[in-house]
């Protein structure tokens, strides 16, 4: 690192001031790298810094490697970056009068490239990433073969969430286009991945259309869990003040009954003992057997 530094230095790319500084124009994005979706919120980040830099505001240094073939490669402050590409396209007094150059502070990051990686999922001077980028964050780590906890002690998370979001990466893109347009929360949607896998879309998509129809933007777990448990805790008040009210009481075993195509089945049924009365065949759950009588007697 030392030799290449220096090298910089004798080049002309570099030169130290107060600290370390590098032409604007050999500073590169590595491609690939930066793990940012460039979508609208990206884009909107990138114009609020221009402003703010062409008037007269501060930012920190840029953290940065050397870059074999010259110049340095990005390790964090791709925002800021091109934040400040475009002050410069405005004309902004970024530029030495001694030399015309804009030079650019930055400091030299050390480390592999799960170092990197981890360096900008974990920068505090980043405008958080998204649940999204942060999935392909852990994905990447996990490819440099860090355990979910290895990966959790590092970003400062629990290891129940670096899995949530692996699962989410893991999804199938229709999964993270839901999540990108708002339609379902990035918790839910990591749960769902969990649980269904390859399914994991048409169930959200079944999930949305439902929370559209109650009139919300949004499939949360609210929208979800409300109604359906609602309406389960009601259907199932019903069936015990059914119960209450004929007295009944759910048997369950072999039931020899002449009402039934099977001389001898197994399964749930209803008595009555003030009418010392049975209900008529069996039924694979009690509910479904409270159901049935429920409908017989109406």
């Amino acid at each position: 690192m030392t030799n290449s530094n220096r090298k910089m230095f004798e080049s002309g790319e570099a030169k130290r001031a107060d600290a370390v500084q590098v032409r604007f124009e050999s500073i590169h994005i590595e491609p690939g790298f930066n793990l940012r979706q460039h979508d609208a919120t990206y884009e909107e980040s990138i114009e609020a810094l221009a402003r703010h830099i062409i008037a007269g505001g501060k930012y920190p240094p840029l953290e940065v490697r050397i870059r074999p073939e010259g110049g340095v490669w990005i390790v964090d402050g791709h925002r800021r970056h091109a934040g400040i590409g475009r002050a410069l396209e405005r004309g902004a007094a970024l530029r030495s009068p001694k030399d015309g150059e804009a030079w650019i502070h930055v400091v030299y990051f050390e480390g592999n490239d799960a170092d990197r990686t981890a360096r900008i999922i974990t920068s505090a001077a980043n405008k958080p990433l998204t649940a999204i980028e942060k999935a392909e964050g852990y994905k990447r780590l996990r490819a440099f073969g860090w355990l979910p906890a290895q990966i959790a002690t590092t970003v400062g998370k629990t290891t129940e969430h670096v899995l949530q979001l692996l699962a989410l990466g893991d999804a199938n893109s229709d999964v993270r286009q839901m999540v990108n347009a708002g339609k379902v929360s990035a918790t839910l949607a990591a749960k769902t991945a969990r649980m269904h896998g390859e399914q994991a879309g048409a169930v959200l998509g079944e999930q949305y259309h439902a929370a559209t129809t109650q009139g919300k933007a949004k499939v949360t777990a609210s929208t979800v869990a409300g109604k359906p448990r609602a309406a389960k805790l009601r259907k199932d008040a019903e069936r015990l003040d059914f119960l209450l009210s004929h007295f009944a009481i759910v048997r369950c075993g072999g039931k020899l009954d002449l009402a039934s195509d099977v001389p001898s089945e197994h399964g749930y049924w209803l008595e009555y003992p003030l009418e010392q009365a049975s209900q008529a065949g069996v039924f694979a759950t009690a509910r479904e057997a409270i159901d049935s009588a429920i409908a017989s007697k109406q």
